[in-house]
């Protein structure tokens, strides 16, 4: 290959002048959307029931924050301009860009949701929410820079930053688009990565909470070990799999009703019920509730670990098909630890570590359809490159599962209810 197919060192190092820029910025929304989050949830969960006089654990405490919040993100996408901007069921990861103004609207129904518990996480908005903003500020201030090269930094950056896992970034978005690469592979991704590698090291540097949990150090995988992890992986993608299908027909459900305020309230009183029986962690699907889950399982019993697996799951398809603005990866990653706690309790010859990668594989790849996701995400979490080798093989029998089932994403057509 000769030098003249690559891009001038001027043009290279522009790039990554502007990736830098962008992965550093992709953290300020992040940060501050979870810091009101997290503010939130202990108001609700600990000031209040301690200023009212009984405890936060009260199983029917869920029940009415839950509702609550139902209603409230209903008003919002009925009443505040912007109307919380579309329905997270009808978008990936990566949508089509947003307009400035729904942003708002949309960031405080996220909020409300993410702090009162609602089974979602955040990174579907924060990707839009970046996205939108840097095509919009660096038109301002770059105006020859094209918008959809933006896009793609600001989509790299914030994955980088929310999940903990540059590699995956530009790989994850050309495959989630469908973009076809032109020319070599490097020069397609190397500055999305620069973005990706910028924002997850700005995360670091600020010690802030990024996607990984506290497990035992993993050495070698043997052939019980594979059969073990591929074994839980394939069955945690049926349940997955199982959870899509009831998850499309609730959509339809839920979406019967045309008031946005009686739709996410139903939804709300299901999650608050739910979450009664199943604790905070079915409900709660952050990084903290994680490794929480993580430290209390040897204490677990299969039952509860099972009862806690389906809150979640039932949780996870109601929170997605009731109206909430959300995200779906790291809410199936944590349904994914959770599935690999039960599978290690089963077998415990499969190492804890092992177990919980391959948990996160077989859900997210359902869930997301991003087998890039699917692998990298799992490395992120168990801090070690060494489940590496096993994930790349479980991951076959899954993707061969879920290819061609149907997704998490909704078609909604013109005049359909719900679909704002």
């Amino acid at each position: 290959m000769t030098d003249e197919e690559h891009p001038a060192a001027r043009v290279i190092a522009c790039e990554a002048v502007l990736a830098v820029l962008v992965g550093v910025a992709a953290t300020a929304v992040p940060i501050a959307v979870l810091a009101a989050a997290r503010v939130l949830a202990v108001f609700l969960y600990e000031r209040v029931p301690d200023a009212l006089g009984f405890s936060g654990d009260a199983r029917w405490w869920p029940v009415a924050v839950l509702t609550s919040a139902g209603v409230v993100v209903g008003l919002i996408v009925w009443l505040v301009p912007g109307h919380g901007g579309r329905d997270s069921a009808t978008a990936g990861l990566i949508g089509p860009l947003m307009p400035l103004r729904v942003l708002p609207s949309l960031l405080l129904a996220l909020v409300i949701a993410l702090g009162a518990g609602v089974s979602l996480s955040p990174e579907n908005v924060l990707v839009a929410v970046n996205a939108a903003l840097a095509v919009w500020v660096l038109a301002r201030m770059a105006p020859t820079v094209a918008s959809d090269r933006v896009v793609v930094l600001a989509t790299a950056a914030t994955i980088g930053v929310q999940f903990g896992t540059p590699i995956a970034a530009p790989l994850a978005y050309l495959e989630l688009t469908g973009r076809r690469v032109r020319g070599n592979l490097w020069d397609a991704v190397s500055a999305p990565l620069v973005a990706a590698g910028a924002g997850t090291m700005t995360m670091a540097i600020l010690d802030r909470p990024v996607l990984a949990l506290d497990m035992p150090d993993y050495g070698t995988t043997t052939l019980r070990d594979l059969i073990g992890g591929m074994a839980i992986a394939t069955v945690t993608a049926v349940a997955m799999l199982a959870a899509v299908y009831a998850y499309r027909g609730l959509h339809t459900l839920f979406h019967r009703v045309h008031n946005p305020v009686l739709m996410t309230g139903a939804a709300g009183v299901v999650l608050g019920l739910v979450g009664a029986l199943g604790g905070r962690e079915s409900m709660f699907k952050d990084v903290s509730t994680m490794r929480s889950l993580v430290d209390e399982a040897p204490n677990l019993s299969i039952l509860r670990l099972t009862v806690l697996g389906l809150c979640s799951l039932v949780a996870f398809s109601v929170a997605a098909a009731g109206g909430f603005r959300g995200g779906r990866v790291i809410a199936s990653a944590a349904i994914g630890v959770t599935a690999g706690l039960l599978g290690h309790a089963l077998m415990p010859a499969v190492p804890v570590t092992l177990a919980i990668a391959c948990g996160v594989l077989g859900a997210v790849v359902v869930a997301v359809r991003s087998c890039w996701l699917g692998i990298f995400i799992p490395v992120a979490m168990a801090g070690s490159v060494s489940v590496l080798p096993a994930l790349c093989l479980a991951v076959l029998p899954v993707w061969l599962l879920v290819v061609h089932r149907p997704t998490m994403t909704i078609r909604v057509f013109r005049g359909s209810p719900g679909g704002r």
